[in-house]
């Protein structure tokens, strides 16, 4: 294509003496193509809504885990902070690994005669951590797979009625030091995967998180063959959710992190179309005030996900988040150049 253009300037050339266009501004034409600007796109993202969330805890109550429990009743406030005074409509529920007492077994933990926490509960975090804190005398044979199953589907309509709702989310949180020695009957490891990936409409809608032992983790052996954390882990893998060394010190991030995730709300927004870095503003409308951010410490630019992330601010529910940039015109120029 580019050899018969320059054939036809050089026949065009040969001819210019019979036709005098010197002078004639206008027998140039124009560039073509045309010279492209930056054009500007403002995205704009309502935060999440007020959808119904149902969240439930899974604790080890076996006899290694009295610190657990109490740092995780310690820092729960981390975890309610994007409940509470939201507009959410939240069921938190909690369930030990135990399966072989009968007063566990899946069952709700029940204080002050609730058996889980919603938005209309006095004192939240109070009435969890009674909920979480169930000593440490259960089973060392800990079946969180079998307990949370039993709890959100056999006991769904009996016990534990009224916790989880068919329109809500539902997220799930293991915390465990050993891994999990749950029996096939009823439902294995990869149906139990699959039975919460189909549970909502949407996978989305589901998450399983593991505060266990890492598989790094060196047991010598006092495990067997299984490194403790293992099989929540595949869950976690397979269903999607978070990942969280038991051993931590910070169990108010990973509570944070959890209160994000099953809230629904959002720290991450994508963009619509490719930036020109350097030229994104990003600002949030919330009850009528702009609330303008910072690059670099207040929020940061991925180009592998072309997106923006707070870096600790999370917009309220309702919130519009407007992300405004140059459309990167490169992207045209190299369509062009392939004619």
């Amino acid at each position: 294509m580019r050899r018969l253009l320059g054939l036809a300037l050089v026949l065009t050339t040969a001819c210019a003496s019979e036709t005098d266009i010197s002078g004639n501004e206008d027998a140039y034409g124009v560039d073509n193509p045309a010279v492209l600007e930056n054009q500007q796109q403002e995205d704009r993202i309502v935060q999440v809504t007020t959808p119904q969330v149902d969240v439930l805890f899974a604790i080890d109550n076996s006899c290694s885990m009295a610190e657990e429990q109490q740092a995780l009743t310690e820092n729960f406030d981390a975890f309610m902070q994007f409940f509470l005074q939201s507009g959410l409509d939240y069921h938190v529920g909690v369930v030990s690994t135990d399966m072989a007492d009968p007063q566990h077994q899946g069952r709700l933990r029940e204080v002050r005669g609730l058996r889980y926490i919603d938005p209309e509960t006095e004192d939240p975090v109070d009435v969890f951590e009674g909920m979480a804190r169930m000593g440490t005398s259960g089973s060392g044979d800990e079946r969180g797979r079998e307990a949370i199953y039993t709890g959100i589907e056999l006991k769904k309509n009996g016990y534990n009625d009224g916790f989880i709702r068919d329109r809500a989310s539902l997220h799930i949180v293991l915390i465990s030091d050993e891994d999990d020695h749950s029996n096939s009957n009823p439902i294995g490891r990869n149906e139990f995967a699959e039975y919460l990936l189909d549970l909502k409409p949407s996978a989305d809608n589901v998450s399983f998180s593991s505060i266990v032992h890492p598989e790094s983790f060196s047991n010598g052996g006092i495990f067997g063959d299984e490194e403790p954390g293992a099989n929540y882990l595949w869950i976690t893998r397979n269903v999607g959710g978070i990942e969280w060394d038991i051993r931590t010190n910070e169990w108010d991030t990973v509570l944070e992190l959890l209160g994000v995730q099953a809230s629904g709300l959002k720290r991450e927004f994508f963009l619509s179309q490719l930036p020109v870095e350097g030229t994104i503003e990003v600002t949030v409308l919330y009850e009528g005030v702009v609330f303008g951010f910072t690059e670099g410490d207040q929020w940061l630019y991925d180009p592998q996900r072309n997106s923006v992330r707070f870096t600790e601010y999370v917009p309220e529910a309702l919130a519009e988040v407007f992300i405004t940039y140059d459309v990167l015109a490169s992207l045209q120029d190299e369509q062009v150049d392939e004619f």
